[in-house]
């Protein structure tokens, strides 16, 4: 949205067309968000707990990941009300168990290999030895599954049902 067509800010708050995630996000308390993947990452990777609203293209789906992995909350509305926004703000800050979230995936994504795991992927999928899968290391998708009897009843798409607000 274009900064021009925003209604007046309050004093403590500010509007950019450009935010330096890798600068801010080690100063930031709580991450509030349209539910964009992009930054969600960024505020994972930081380790913020989420507060994510949003309800178009993949919004909800990942606003409902944010509240059933724990790392935040999720407003079903792309308008939150000030009160919902102030009360889901409120309880991630003052909540320890979304920042310790947020820190144990911000550890296993540091801890991830990254574009070097996939160079070894590709290489091992593509020599004759790849006919013979290997075991590979649990990484948090699957040790989330463990927690959740099934994907349709976690994470909501257009064919599942929506899990329970945390």
């Amino acid at each position: 949205r274009p900064l021009d067509t925003l209604p007046p800010l309050p004093a403590n708050a500010r509007a950019a067309e450009y935010l330096p995630y890798d600068e801010l996000l080690a100063r930031t308390s709580v991450y509030v968000t349209n539910g964009g993947y992009g930054g969600v990452q960024y505020a994972l990777r930081y380790g913020v707990p989420i507060v994510a609203t949003g309800g178009k293209e993949d919004k909800p789906e990942v606003g409902a990941r944010v509240a059933w992995s724990g790392v935040g909350r999720r407003i079903r509305s792309e308008h939150p009300s000030p009160r919902a926004l102030r009360g889901a703000v409120l309880a991630v800050l003052n909540e320890p168990r979304y920042r310790q979230a947020a820190g144990r995936i911000a550890a296993e994504m540091a801890a991830a290999p990254g574009f070097a795991g996939l160079a070894d992927v590709v290489d091992a999928l593509t020599t004759p030895a790849a006919a013979t899968p290997k075991p590979r290391p649990a990484n948090t998708i699957t040790r989330s599954l463990k927690r959740c009897p099934s994907p349709s009843a976690c994470w909501s798409t257009p064919t599942t049902r929506r899990p329970a607000n945390r």
